[in-house]
């Protein structure tokens, strides 16, 4: 059994999903191993886009600024005539750019290769003596009611040493052919696509940094696509081809691959140096039957995989991992029962569902273009930046101010946003607001994304009259302390923001922005319980909903 001083989570993969993962643990003061059968984690490009939601989970998790520092912008891309392949006869961009609101302070996505991004989680696990265990696998686990047994197996000096460990809770973040799910007997249904190219990154010279460059004819008999990327490094550039060719030959022979994208694009104009790495990648789109079975669970490409198409992969992963994370944080330090893990998969798995619906929408479409030219990036849309990911049916979801029908089909639901709206709900994402000052410190102006922490709970409570919140702050007395934190909000337009007792923080929103975004009036109390993850997990009216929401939460084992 694990001990106070050992472990009592262990994660396989470090991937993004694992990474994530072990850092919100951490963050919650829970100690995690975390294992990796490769030796080392080359800088590489695949799953380069980072959507706005995971840069607002960035953001909780601290990472975002390292991630600011070498990311990219999402470039317009540029098509090129062919024959010739030197005139532009299109230049659009995947999503158009927006600026940001006071709601939505990151709204574009960016480019940062996985590799960069994961050693940045990396580098941040590491404050928390936190080192991923790398040629390090999992063989063959066991669980029972109380703990798993794990037998570890390290590449040690041309050796296999093995090692029987226990934990408490084992997550596989360990890809596309999870052992972990594997052993968990869950099922991967789904399909395999036609989606079939060869990708890498290679020095070149004479091409701008400013765009994505491509290059199709659907007629080719060779080659049919080159796509060209800058990445974070000058004079570098990750690469997408495909079409009716020997991929066995061009990857075992970098100069044939080479010639054969010169060939295509007709560039004689740019100067190709090495290929630094190439790869065959073939799309699946599979999803598991559940994230998990007793103590073990599984998260990222683990779970579920899918076309690339609308940079969702890491994304959606980022996500798994922030969902879980706070949840087993909260049971293995004995705050609430194993039962709240169940909902991981509830919430999860129709989201996941709709993902993979969404991205093979747009790879049809890519498929379609290929015959008529129907135009690809009408097919990509604003919900593609899961801003709109919503949890409205959970059961641990209230909402006093809109209540969900929870006996609907879940698949009947907008869980992706895709049709919009303008009132916040529970289960949706929670927005930021700047523009507040703290009236207790007198401080300057601060924001609700600098409030939410991935460690706690934090309840909003938006009046005028600091009288009505007693009720409220009361019934937060009894909750596990450093578990829940309260915000009292004054409106713009309160003429007075006296100190409130009991209240973590008091705010004035001096700019209005917090009770236009959250919905609240300034003529009555709105209660607004934001969970460790960015979400919206109640709405409700005072202190009854307060109670029942938490009852959910904070159920004892």
């Amino acid at each position: 059994m694990p001990t106070d001083s050992t472990p009592g989570v262990l994660i396989t993969g470090a991937g993004p999903s694992g990474l994530a993962l072990a850092l919100t643990l951490l963050k919650n003061g829970i100690p995690v191993r975390i294992i990796d059968k490769q030796h080392d984690f080359p800088l590489e490009q695949r799953g380069s886009v980072l959507q706005p939601r995971t840069l607002e989970v960035f953001h909780y998790l601290g990472v975002l600024p390292d991630i600011h520092a070498v990311n990219r912008p999402l470039l317009p891309e540029r098509q090129y005539k062919l024959p010739g392949g030197v005139e532009p006869f299109k230049t659009s961009h995947l999503l158009d750019p927006v600026d940001p609101t006071p709601d939505v302070p990151y709204p574009n996505p960016i480019i940062l290769g996985q590799g960069y991004t994961q050693a940045i989680l990396r580098s941040h696990l590491e404050k928390y003596g936190c080192v991923v265990e790398t040629d390090t696998e999992l063989g063959e686990f066991k669980q029972t009611s109380e703990d798993i047994v794990a037998t570890l197996v390290k590449r040690q000096d041309g050796k296999e040493v093995a090692e029987t460990a226990h934990f408490r809770w084992l997550v596989g973040a360990d890809g596309g052919r999870s052992n972990v799910r594997k052993q968990l007997g869950l099922s991967f249904e789904g399909q395999a696509l036609k989606e079939h190219t060869i990708i890498g990154e290679l020095d070149l010279e004479g091409l701008d940094a400013d765009h994505w460059h491509r290059w199709n004819d659907w007629q080719n008999p060779t080659i049919v696509t080159v796509i060209l990327r800058p990445t974070e490094v000058k004079g570098q550039f990750f690469f997408i081809t495909g079409g009716h060719v020997d991929y066995s030959e061009l990857l075992a022979d970098h100069e044939k691959l080479l010639k054969a994208i010169r060939d295509f694009i007709q560039r004689d104009d740019l100067i190709f140096g090495n290929i630094k790495y190439a790869t065959e990648y073939r799309a699946n789109a599979r999803v598991v039957d559940k994230f998990g079975v007793g103590r073990v669970f599984v998260a990222g490409d683990a779970a579920h995989v899918h076309s690339p198409q609308g940079g969702q992969g890491l994304n959606t992963s980022v996500q798994d991992a922030l969902n879980l994370g706070w949840k087993l944080a909260l049971v293995e330090k004995g705050l609430a029962a194993p039962a709240l893990l169940s909902t991981y998969s509830e919430e999860r798995l129709p989201v996941v569902k709709r993902m993979i619906q969404e991205t093979l929408g747009i790879y049809k479409v890519i498929m379609d273009s290929a015959l008529n030219g129907a135009d690809v990036n009408k097919a990509r849309g604003a919900h593609l930046k899961q801003l709109g990911i919503n949890y409205r049916w959970g059961s641990i979801v209230i909402d006093e101010r809109q209540p969900v029908d929870k006996q609907q089909v879940v698949e009947t639901l907008d869980v992706y946003g895709r049709g919009g709206g303008d009132t916040l709900r529970a289960g949706d994402r929670a927005p930021d607001a700047p523009g507040l000052v703290d009236v207790n410190q007198g401080g300057g102006p601060a924001r609700l994304f600098d409030v939410f922490k991935p460690t706690d709970h934090t309840v909003l409570i938006f009046c005028s009259d600091a009288s009505t919140t007693r009720p409220v702050l009361e019934a937060l007395q009894g909750l596990p302390p450093k578990a829940v934190r309260s915000a009292v909000v004054y409106p713009q337009s309160a003429s007075r923001s006296p100190p409130v007792a009991y209240a973590d923080l008091v705010l004035h929103d001096g700019e209005g922005h917090a009770y236009k975004a959250y919905g609240c009036p300034t003529e009555s109390s709105t209660v607004v319980i934001v969970r460790p993850d960015g979400v919206v997990g109640g709405l409700v009216f005072g202190e009854d909903g307060v109670k029942k929401y938490f009852k959910s939460i904070f159920s004892p084992a």
